[in-house]
């Protein structure tokens, strides 16, 4: 069974003088493994011979960081600069194996767009793999930010994307559109006895990702930032959504403008760039971010008032400040 899983076709010669029995001997093994259920193709023909069939799970291996690249690849192959599948995928190896792979990589998205990268892995990606593979429902048992009580929720898993250094499982829950879940916040994880169909015709997962990344933290309030020559390319590496407006200055800086759901995030950010990047609006915003700065000369200064900060500090207990400074290093090149 090993062998048929690991090639594409195998004769039964090649199996006969692989186990040093009579081809005869090979043919009662074939049938007496089909009667015992398990699901052998054949063809005949000089091309042909026996593997298992294609729909069976690769073994639940923790995905590495060398299959997850050849994954990547493989994701990148399997689509146009459009977004398309593409059609000229070069054969990868076995039927089977290119026939795993393509499943996986329709299940399987790296996001590359962010600039920060976090580094966090997984013990849930074994489990998780299997159940994207034969189409398993999950239970997870995940925390929930202010609340004592984890919430318990069987979902189908259409898919695990790769951002920033997390593991990010798409799945939906019973009767219910999918939604994203950080597998580091999943305390615990655990395969059902539920099948499920895969929406191949309805669901695409890059698509699908593309979409709620560009309507996270979409808002209706207004945020401008004028930025000097000094800050202009790294600004102008940062990931923007598609309503956002970057106007070139004469002087070689940029104004930029945001529209967000909620500005507290921007704090530590803007702050990094001490008076390259100056907020012009809203007042609010301009207001914590010279109090933030303030907390920090008082705080050089040996003043007593270190600890007061408005009530947008929020930032302080969330991982905007760390997201701020990732993928910055000290050293110029």
């Amino acid at each position: 069974m090993h062998v048929l899983r690991s090639r594409e076709w195998v004769s039964a010669n090649s199996l006969a003088q692989r186990f040093e029995v009579a081809v005869r001997t090979i043919y009662r093994d074939i049938e007496e493994l089909i009667a015992a259920g398990v699901p052998i193709e054949s063809v005949s023909g000089p091309e042909g011979g026996y593997r298992l069939a294609s729909d069976q799970p690769l073994a639940p291996l923790t995905l590495d960081a060398d299959e997850a690249m050849k994954l990547y690849v493989v994701s990148l192959l399997d689509r146009r600069r459009d977004g398309e599948p593409n059609n000229d995928v070069p054969e990868l190896g076995s039927a089977y194996s290119r026939e795993a792979l393509k499943r996986l990589s329709q299940r399987i998205y790296f996001d590359t767009a962010d600039w920060y990268w976090k580094d966090e892995g997984s013990g849930h990606l074994p489990a998780v793999r299997y159940a994207l593979l034969t189409g398993t429902a999950l239970k997870l048992t995940t925390r929930v930010k202010g609340k004592a009580e984890p919430a318990v929720t069987i979902v189908k898993p259409y898919g695990i994307v790769w951002k920033a250094g997390e593991w990010h499982l798409v799945a939906a829950p019973i009767d219910q559109p999918p939604t994203r879940y950080r597998l580091n916040l999943v305390d615990h994880l655990a395969l059902t006895d539920l099948r499920f169909s895969y929406p191949d015709d309805e669901f695409h997962l890059q698509s699908w990702w593309a979409s709620v990344m560009e309507a996270n933290g979409k808002g209706e309030t207004r945020v401008v930032l004028r930025a000097q020559p000094a800050a202009r390319d790294e600004l102008l590496r940062l990931t923007l959504k598609s309503n956002s407006e970057v106007e070139h200055t004469p002087d070689g800086g940029l104004v930029i403008r945001l529209y967000v759901d909620r500005w507290g995030w921007l704090i530590p950010l803007v702050s990094s760039y001490g008076g390259d990047v100056l907020i012009e609006e809203p007042a609010e915003l301009r207001d914590a971010v010279v109090a933030h700065l303030r907390r920090a000369l008082d705080a050089y200064d040996g003043a007593a008032n270190v600890d007061l900060m408005p009530a947008a500090a929020g930032f302080r207990n969330d991982d905007s400040r760390v997201r701020s400074t990732r993928g910055r290093t000290l050293t110029e090149t």
